[in-house]
């Protein structure tokens, strides 16, 4: 077997292999449900007659408040002596949710409920780190639980049976959403090196088929030993790749057996698919390369020139793996950038849940914080969207019935100086002053199709309705500010909304009347002075201010007004910090998805050996002769080295251009599909890691071209 055969096979096999082998252990993790059901009851057993509740801990393992989806805790009431009054033991489980490592044996930490904030002190740490929703992960005494005045429930038991599928692993999920996008990879990843392949054999094999086309081979002949080559090829590749897939993973899982005590499952279904793949890339190989099969001629029988250097296949096959990874940098990007926070958004948005306090505490504020040149309240308020439209999928835990489209009111005395697409800042605070009417962001104006001067109907609080005028819209992104700074979902409504209603005091009154004339503020907005925020930092400057607000209204418990003892909890929001937040989760949602590409990539680069070997085979006199006239070995393999490097260089400028405008088609496509959202057409390129991508890119083949030249050079000048 030639050595492009063998790189082709090899290639094909390393692709399938991996697909295969992924979808193996995700299959594998799940078949073990049953067993980690069985052994999740005897490491965190519920008493009989326990009762549970949700709380949500404040937990900040680097001093920050989490940027991400809260941490929820299933506690359970326990009578042994492992749970002291006052304290909780907690489950690895708890925060193996944000993969997290648990705090310290004595640490306090905070949980809030919807009617208190609690302060408890760790008092264990279970080992068992598998969540499972709604399962129990922390654990109290009878009498804290008295203390807590939340709504305790009683535990329903659940057999093995039962819990065995909430074992389907983070994994296996993320997998099945990538799976389109591994199948692709693959795909075009044996597409690439059975072209290359077919394309440097039919050079090699020039006169050959020339000779036989003077014996009387047709053109369709011709094309049929193409078609044939690239079917052993595809089939070759598919079958060992499929058999290196299920031995690693039987190996793999007999190692880690802990993790695996069922043993392995295999994925027969994507071995199937590749072996259905197969063919199907040896036919589009067959076309891509027909010309080439088609231009053999019977004179080229009697020609005497060398083969040709068939660089173009190499080319083609790295184009299209570092394209691939482009196309996912790309439209993880663009879809990124609508939603990092517009910088028109006040600098922090605070807290303080569940009870608030009275407008008359947070006035007292105003001038007490070092470093805050404005401070206004803050009052959330979700309300359905008339006619009712139902959301579909999994809602948040605690909410019952239907959940509905619906806006989230946000009322304030002050409007902060957003972009207005439509309208402008001073008319419309004059008209949020005046009556029922809202600002919206363009987001909302363009999924719900509204404009100036139309009216947005809600379903409000006591059976009452109210249309708001649409006076004002904003360009502004949102989405992570209002969900980290825990404005939605406070009055029982799901945590997703079409957007923000800016509002007055008095309209949200009329929306929601109070019960009585005093009513505590949830949440406040704030804006640093510049030198503060620029000597202390995000980081600094954040902490430093939760702290005075904490102190300034009393401590850890803050009082309401009536004198009643409420628990809250403060947490301070960093519009950059949730900035950073964001663009960190979305690298590491972008990163993990553009690594399938790039690896596949990296299998790609064994084209390159195929291409060096079929060139210093038609070399071999040039080479002998510069060899005989005093060229050293490393300078005639300079010559192969850089030719790797001009070839790669060209499928990195290909395939950015190409992948870029396949990233931007996915955007566009994926926009189409998340049409209520309104989300806006944005192009965005991350360079930097586009750029340390084609430098790794190019490593990858100096990787494989320097060794390869040297040994090239080194057989064909010892001959």
């Amino acid at each position: 077997m030639k050595a492009r055969h063998i790189c082709a096979v090899a290639g094909v096999a390393l692709a399938v292999g991996l697909v295969v082998f992924m979808h193996s252990l995700a299959k594998s993790n799940d078949h073990q449900g049953l067993t980690f059901a069985r052994q999740m009851l005897s490491a965190l057993p519920i008493e009989a007659g326990a009762k549970v509740t949700m709380l949500a801990p404040d937990y900040r393992p680097d001093g920050r408040p989490l940027q991400g989806p809260p941490l929820r805790a299933v506690v359970a009431t326990r009578t042994d002596a492992s749970v002291p009054d006052g304290g909780i033991l907690v489950s690895k489980a708890l925060f193996a949710q944000r993969k997290m490592v648990p705090p310290a044996v004595g640490t306090e930490l905070t949980f809030t409920g919807r009617q208190g904030a609690y302060v408890l002190k760790v008092s264990g740490v279970l080992d068992w780190d598998r969540p499972v929703r709604g399962y129990p992960n922390a654990y109290v005494s009878e009498k804290t639980a008295a203390d807590i005045a939340e709504t305790w429930n009683g535990w329903e038991p659940k057999t093995a049976e039962e819990l065995a599928p909430g074992f389907t692993g983070d994994d296996g999920r993320n997998l099945g959403r990538v799976q389109p996008l591994l199948l692709w990879a693959a795909f075009l990843t044996a597409l690439a090196l059975i072209v290359n392949s077919v394309f440097l054999s039919l050079e090699a094999k020039r006169r050959d088929l020339a000779i036989l086309r003077v014996l009387g081979l047709t053109r369709a002949g011709v094309m049929r030993r193409t078609a044939w080559e690239a079917l052993t090829l595809a089939l070759a590749g598919a079958a060992v790749g499929s058999l290196l897939a299920v031995l690693c993973t039987k190996g793999y899982v007999a190692y880690e057996r802990t993790l695996f005590p069922v043993g392995p499952a295999y994925a027969w279904r994507s071995v199937g698919m590749a072996f259905v793949c197969a063919p199907l890339a040896a036919i589009v190989a067959t076309v891509l390369t027909l010309r080439a099969s088609l231009s053999v001629k019977p004179l080229e029988a009697v020609s005497s020139r060398l083969p040709r250097k068939r660089l173009f296949g190499t080319l083609v096959a790295f184009a299209v793996g570092f394209g691939a990874f482009v196309a996912v940098e790309v439209w993880g990007a663009s879809l990124m950038r609508s939603f990092v926070p517009s910088t028109e958004w006040p600098d922090a948005i605070v807290s303080i849940l569940p009870a608030g306090v009275s407008s008359f505490e947070i006035e007292n504020l105003q001038g007490k914080l070092p470093g805050v040149r404005r401070i206004h309240e803050l009052a959330p308020l979700q309300l359905d969207i008339l006619p009712k439209e139902e959301l579909k999928g999994p809602q948040g835990p605690g909410l019952r019935g239907p959940n509905y489209r619906n806006a989230l009111l946000l009322a304030s005395d002050w409007l902060p100086e957003f972009k207005f697409v439509a309208g402008d800042r001073k008319s419309a605070e004059e008209a949020l002053k005046a009556g029922d009417n809202c600002v919206i962001t363009e987001m909302m104006a363009r999924a719900r199709n509204l404009k100036m001067g139309d009216g947005i109907r809600l379903d409000c609080q006591h059976g009452l309705t109210n249309t708001l005028t649409v006076v004002g819209i904003v360009d502004l992104n949102w989405h992570l500010v209002t969900s980290r700074g825990l404005v939605r979902g406070l009055n029982r409504k799901p945590v997703n909304t079409d957007g923000p209603l800016f509002v007055s005091f008095d309209t949200l009154d009329a929306c929601d009347p109070p019960p009585s004339a005093v009513v505590n503020m949830t949440h406040l907005w704030l804006d640093y002075e510049p030198e503060f925020l620029a000597s202390n930092g995000v980081f600094a400057a954040g902490r430093s201010v939760e702290k005075e607000i904490v102190a300034a209204l009393g401590g850890a418990d803050l009082l309401s007004e009536d004198g009643e003892v409420r628990g809250n909890n403060v947490q301070l929001h960093m519009r950059d910090e949730v900035s950073d937040g964001t663009l960190a989760h979305g690298d590491e949602m972008i990163g993990s998805m553009a690594r399938i590409p790039y690896v596949f990539l990296a299998v790609i680069t064994l084209g390159f050996m195929a291409m060096l070997v079929a060139s210093a085979d038609g070399r071999k006199k040039q080479f002998a002769i510069l060899r005989a006239i005093g060229a050293t070995r490393f300078q005639l393999a300079r010559i192969l080295i850089r030719e790797a490097l001009r070839v790669a260089v060209g499928g990195l400028v290909v395939g950015g251009l190409v992948g870029a405008a396949a990233g931007w088609l996915f955007t566009s496509v994926t926009r189409a599909a998340m049409a209520n959202w309104g989300l806006p057409p944005a192009f965005s390129v991350p360079w930097v890691p586009i750029a340390e991508g084609a430098a790794g890119a190019i490593l990858l083949v100096l990787l494989v071209a320097v060794p390869t030249s040297l040994v090239l050079i080194g057989r064909v000048t010892r001959r």
